[in-house]
């Protein structure tokens, strides 16, 4: 006879990481003046949320935040087709967010 597998369970008790409840709105606000749909860049900010979340564990969160929005900025460009203006402008909105969360770090 076989022994039925067991399911897996993690091992590990560490909470996945996340960003102050304040950041998510702030950025829908910031995200709305973006001429695209919420579902086109909704996978985008998920991954820029994820990326800021993980940034809690750093040492350097100003370096980690900067890697996090030039790789949401190059995405946007490259995916979505965004103007350079409009990258600029939003580059400016999203550096006043990093450093609203650093401050509370």
């Amino acid at each position: 006879m076989c022994d039925a597998e067991k399911p897996v369970t993690p091992t590990t008790t560490e909470e996945t990481p996340s960003v102050p409840g304040w950041v998510e709105p702030a950025l829908d606000t910031i995200l709305a003046t973006l001429p695209f749909t919420t579902d086109k860049l909704a996978p985008l900010r998920a991954s820029y949320l994820d990326c800021l979340a993980g940034c809690g564990r750093a040492g350097d969160l100003d370096m980690e935040h900067d890697a996090c929005r030039k790789g949401f900025l190059r995405a946007l460009v490259d995916t979505l087709g965004l103007a350079p203006d409009a990258t600029r402008t939003l580059e400016q909105q999203l550096e006043k967010l990093e450093l609203d969360i650093s401050a509370q770090v």
